[in-house]
């Protein structure tokens, strides 16, 4: 259960992997406020989460494809090749990588998994 409001809904709550709780990517009373897990990571400097078992993608903890960081600040993701899939990679030193050219992937279309102040909703 987030531990800022109490939604337990596993689909979605994600877990600060520093200090092992659990938080919701639900906007507290002030809708101009992060969310309650962007809103423990910046206040903690905190920066590594791992999803739900039970989420859509199952539990896992976000990482770059291609060097392995895990800022969550720093990564987005590019579409791959075939539909429906997605690769994580990080802004500064793998978004530029001549690797990405050779496996068709487009830099260009990389987007932050955080936008507004809010994990994007397919998390």
């Amino acid at each position: 259960a987030c531990s800022y409001c109490g939604i337990h809904s596993t689909s979605c709550v994600v877990r600060c992997d520093i200090c092992d709780k659990w938080f919701c990517n639900a906007r507290g009373i002030s809708q101009s406020a992060g969310t309650h897990i962007i809103h423990h990571l910046v206040r903690s400097k905190h920066k590594y989460v791992s999803l739900h078992r039970d989420c859509p993608i199952g539990e896992t903890s976000l990482e770059c494809y291609n060097c392995g960081t895990r800022n969550i600040f720093l990564l987005g993701f590019v579409p791959a090749t075939n539909d429906g899939v997605v690769v994580l990679l990080c802004r500064e030193q793998c978004l530029h990588i001549e690797k990405l050219r050779e496996m068709e992937w487009d830099g260009n279309l990389w987007q932050p998994l955080i936008k507004d102040r809010e994990l994007l909703d397919w998390l």
